[in-house]
């Protein structure tokens, strides 16, 4: 007899190939009833499911296979990226900031396909771009100068760029440097610029100035019944200031109002001589006063 390795039923020993599933008979030499032939139109269900399970099993590994090969593709592809480059550069490779922080753009010079920050400060925030980076400074208010480097990295090749603080304000400008207010008052405004970051201002107290923003300085003046008047703001940070001048109209603060003097020439009687010989004072023509050089006789100073 023979035997069929995969269904395991027996068969005459003139056949060499089962008649349900294809496969070659084996000789085996024990006999065991053959199975029953399955009457026309009936499936055996055991062969069918032995089929399914092997077609779908073999689909898996094909499936499988094609994955673990497109990784490998995919993992060798981006290792030939990383590592193209033969050369590193960033422009420039140094960058002094101010007190007050900033921002700025830093070029990649390189022949590769990738490059990645792979160190920073925390103090600094970087936007990747293709070929370059903007790297943006927050205000330094530590009381030192500080350092810090940004670390480019493409492949095995590193290049960095040293990012160095300043911790005091060098320079401060206002957007004007005198105001002039009239006799009813009112506001200005004046724009200060500054590398550093954290002004103060100084004033007279007649008026109220405010600081509305880092680049915003107001001034509210009131109403004036009083002499004329002048005052100063100073803008300072550290070792740097700026003054401001203020003015606001009123009486004179020389003649106070009066517009004239008693003249010193004649001490008020309007002629000057000995004796017989009187004549009018040439200082105040006759009339025993002089008008006040300040404000011109008006009373007035704006």
């Amino acid at each position: 007899m023979k035997e069929c390795p995969v269904c395991k039923r027996q068969f005459d020993d003139s056949l060499n190939f089962c008649t349900y599933d294809g496969h070659q008979l084996i000789a085996v030499n024990h006999v065991t009833p053959p199975s029953s032939p399955l009457s026309q139109g009936e499936t055996d269900v055991n062969s069918s499911k032995g089929n399914e399970t092997k077609q779908n099993g073999g689909c898996l590994k094909k499936i499988l296979i094609t994955v673990i090969g497109v990784v490998i593709v995919l993992v060798g592809l981006y290792n030939y990226l990383i590592n193209s480059a033969t050369y590193l550069r960033t422009e420039p490779a140094a960058v002094q900031v101010v007190k007050g922080g900033g921002s700025g753009k830093v070029d990649i010079d390189y022949d590769g396909y990738i490059w990645t920050v792979n160190h920073k400060p925390d103090w600094i925030d970087i936007e990747e771009n293709d070929n370059d980076f903007k790297m943006s400074v927050s205000s330094n208010q530590t009381g030192q100068v500080r350092e810090g480097t940004v670390t480019i990295q493409s492949g095995k090749l590193l290049a960095q760029v040293i990012v160095r603080q300043n911790a005091y304000a060098t320079a401060i400008k206002a957007s004007t440097t005198s105001v002039k207010f009239g006799k009813a008052g009112g506001t200005k405004d004046i724009t200060i610029e500054t590398d550093g970051c954290n002004w103060e201002a100084e004033y007279t107290n007649w008026m109220t100035v405010t600081k509305e923003s880092e680049t915003e300085l107001h001034i509210k003046c009131p109403s004036n019944s009083d002499d004329f008047r002048t005052g100063t703001i100073t803008v300072k940070e550290d070792n740097a200031r700026v003054i401001i001048s203020v003015r606001q109209a009123g009486t004179c603060n020389n003649c106070h109002g009066g517009g004239e003097f008693t003249c010193n020439a004649c001490m008020g009687t309007g002629s000057t001589g000995y004796g017989m010989f009187y004549t009018n004072c040439m200082w105040c023509g006759g009339r025993g006063k002089t008008t006040c050089s300040v404000c011109g006789g008006s009373g007035e100073r704006e």
